[in-house]
């Protein structure tokens, strides 16, 4: 094999510049003082805090004494070794897998160039200008508000939640402050960074996209991307290993990029299904590069082989929108997924695996990952491939105009080239989304503009290049979207924020018919425990200062308060006060679940916002910065059961359906019981020899309980052996005696 790789991450040196400080690269010496030891991958944050510079922003209201480093340039430094042999290699190529964001890069005294996107690779040609022995490469990173500042007085000021010159940066939104967020707008070197010597040709993205799928076969496009040197004849050889099959592909390669395609049959397919459905079966494409008998790079991918159809029928209550998956209606059940960090570099492997295991274990089959946040590593969507785990993708936009100037389009363009192909291969992805909630501001005049900024983004410049790089999978414009207005609920996917936003009591969620509930939320605090790593003792009271800092939504103190006095007793003590507000949290959650469940495929999805934190914080969230999980994740486990018992207090009436996701008919009995908390039985009813079709709800009983107030009703089924409870109180928690 002659491709070689050489890391450059590990021990680095960085210090600080003033915005456009003038600095002679040539003549650095970073043993002088002034000069700290970095860590790459990393971010400054990061290695400002190791140094001892600045204290832990997550820890009271330290975010607003670490504000000075983003307005502050920052010069990284690198000294590495190269032998004789590395440097004779035909082509040399620095690759930054990931920089945040403005930066300027020199090796040995000469500028490489300047990046203006954290969302993709930045690759340099470098042959000639590494020597042997020692090279020093520097980065320089400017002040991402500064950059961003600038460019919206040359370009003029859009509409943007939080701070409006974000939208003109490929850079993470949420890191300039969101509603659940703090504004910790780092910069840095956040992924790996590798030096790549090679002689010939080397492979680049590589797919394997299922086209067309039956029972005895599947038929598969692969894909190799080959860079040349120079002009020459190469060989590919596809094979997938699970089936000992494959096929040869020979050619003349041009100078620079070429793609290499072809098809090859899988017989019998074992499909990958999502959780609770089938098995997630995945085959590994191994691709080889030769030139004559030489072996010049090789590379394996898995992927899975499933059908996608996004079915959009229109009927009694509008237009349904159903996700099919190898032709099996799913009901969605899941959340939104936010970075996991504000500073990237510590969202490793194992932080990802603790929380899609617990996403996993909640019963659940779909994350969306937001378009505030990033695209993530590839561990992600390796686990979530493994665990079944949907995933409705959103484009990096969010909550804004954005611009439509050629240097922006022509970022993007490279940013969502880059991403499709790095992801087409994984069957979890099952949706592109072009943004998130920009189509609904615009129809909505959050913004007083009749030009939608952006709306070339969304409709033309991203389809066309899901069109040509991926069209097994659907793509939808924006979340939400759908009819003359976006948020309509009789069609297309819902964000349902009159409750929490709105002010509305949780109960109104049973008056929500959307389609497919894209959002919906309810905070909570998180644990004790929690609470007291980002207070002091004397900030441990609801009002504090810091206990509001930590609660970035408006207004978010006052409708913790407004939402629990419509239910519970409001405490003084503390420790009382974040139980309850977890309990409403709980309670709310399962009221909205139940109602869109039982609604089965007139509603055919809902998903939490959200499942995690990127800070400690009291938010919407079901499992905490600390992975510690809110009491209203094994309320929202039990109502996403494959098998459920969904209780709807409707006016006077309650309702009881059974939800049956599963793939088989289910018969067995149900008990309905009615009693006091003292034990005195009110109300009892059986049903014998009930049946619910697969994948189903079913209405089973609606009983009057307008003289049952204060009293606890009981749902008891078992089917096929396997029990399964619920239950609800017909009143209000706070006259409870």
């Amino acid at each position: 094999m002659s491709i070689i790789r050489i890391p450059l991450n590990g021990v680095w040196f960085f210090k600080k510049l003033e915005f456009n400080e003038y600095v002679d690269v040539s003549k650095l010496d970073f043993t002088a003082e002034g000069w700290l030891k970095a860590e790459v991958p990393g971010v400054v944050h990061l290695d400002l805090m190791r140094n001892g510079v600045i204290p832990d922003p997550f820890y009271r209201m330290n975010e607003l004494e670490v504000s000075w480093v983003e307005e502050k340039d920052w010069l990284y430094v690198k000294e590495f070794e190269v032998s004789d042999h590395i440097v004779s290699k035909g082509c040399l190529e620095l690759i930054f897998h990931g920089l945040d964001t403005y930066a300027e890069i020199w090796l040995n005294g000469v500028m490489l160039g300047e990046t203006c996107n954290m969302f993709h690779p930045w690759i340099f040609k470098v042959d000639g200008l590494v020597k042997p022995g020692r090279n020093i490469l520097v980065v320089r990173f400017k002040s991402p508000s500064k950059v961003l500042e600038m460019l919206e007085s040359k370009y003029g000021k859009l509409w943007a939640a939080f701070y409006t010159a974000r939208v003109y940066g490929r850079k993470a939104q949420y890191s300039f402050g969101w509603d659940w967020g703090p504004r910790l707008p780092t910069t840095g070197i956040w992924r790996n960074v590798e030096l790549l010597a090679y002689d010939e040709a080397r492979l680049g993205h590589i797919s394997a996209l299922p086209l067309r799928i039956s029972e005895e076969e599947a038929l598969v496009e692969v894909e190799a991307e080959v860079y040349s040197i120079k002009p020459g004849h190469v060989r590919l050889i596809f094979k997938i290993e699970e089936e000992n099959t494959e096929v040869c592909v020979e050619g003349l390669a041009k100078e620079g990029l070429n793609v290499f395609r072809s098809e090859l049959k899988v017989k019998k397919p074992k499909l990958w299904y999502p959780r609770g459905y089938g098995a997630q079966h995945l085959y590994t494409l191994n691709v080889l590069l030769l030139n004559n008998a030489n072996i010049l790079d090789s590379r394996r991918v898995r992927f899975g082989i499933r059908s996608i159809e996004l079915q959009r029928i229109k009927d009694a209550e509008g237009e349904c929108f159903i996700f099919k998956i190898n032709d099996i209606r799913v009901f969605c059940k899941g959340a939104n997924w936010i970075p996991a960090d504000s500073f990237l570099p510590r969202v490793d492997k194992e932080v990802y695996r603790k929380l899609l295991e617990a996403v996993s274990e909640a019963n659940m089959n779909m994350l969306r990952v937001w378009g505030g946040g990033v695209y993530e590593a590839d561990d992600f969507y390796d686990l979530c491939d493994e665990l079944g785990i949907m995933i409705w993708h959103d484009f990096m936009f969010a909550c804004g105009e954005y611009p439509e100037e050629d240097f922006f389009i022509a970022s993007i363009k490279r940013e969502v080239e880059e991403n499709v192909k790095r992801l087409r291969n994984h069957p979890s992805i099952v949706l592109w989304c072009g943004n998130n909630e920009n189509e609904w501001g615009f129809k909505a005049r959050w913004w007083v503009r009749d030009r939608f900024y952006g709306e070339k983004i969304y409709h033309k410049v991203i389809p066309e290049i899901i069109k040509q790089l991926d069209p097994t999978r659907p793509y939808w414009p924006s979340s939400p979207y759908g009819g003359d207005d976006p948020n309509s609920p009789s069609e297309g996917d819902r964000h349902s924020w009159d409750v929490w936003s709105g002010w509305r009591d949780w109960r109104a969620y049973l008056l929500d018919n959307g389609r497919f509930i894209s959002e919906f939320g309810f905070q909570a605090f998180p644990c004790i425990e929690t609470v007291e790593s980002f207070t002091a003792e004397e900030d441990r009271w609801v009002q504090s200062q810091v206990m509001e800092w930590h609660n970035k939504m408006h207004e978010g103190t006052e409708r913790l308060y407004r939402f629990l006095a419509g239910h519970f007793r409001v405490p003084e003590n503390l420790e009382k006060f974040i139980y309850l507000t977890q309990l409403n949290q709980g309670e709310a959650l399962k009221t909205a679940i139940s109602h869109w469940r039982s609604r089965m495929f007139k509603t055919s999805g809902c998903l939490i916002w959200q499942i995690n934190d990127c800070w400690p914080v009291i938010s919407w969230s079901l499992i905490d910065y600390y992975f510690r999980p809110k009491p209203a994740y094994y309320y929202v486990k039990r109502a996403f059961s494959p098998i459920y018992i969904a209780l709807n207090l409707r006016g006077r009436n309650l309702q009881v359906s059974i939800v049956n996701d599963t793939l088989q008919r289910i018969r067995g009995v149900l008990k309905l019981t009615i009693q006091k908390l003292t034990g005195e039985l009110l109300f009892s009813k059986t049903i014998e020899d009930l049946e619910v079709e697969a994948n189903s709800a079913k209405e089973c009983l609606v009983v009057d309980v307008e003289n049952f107030r204060g009293a606890v009703a009981v749902a008891e089924a078992s089917f096929n052996g396997s029990k399964v409870v619920n239950d609800i109180l017909i009143g209000e928690f706070k006259h409870v005696e």
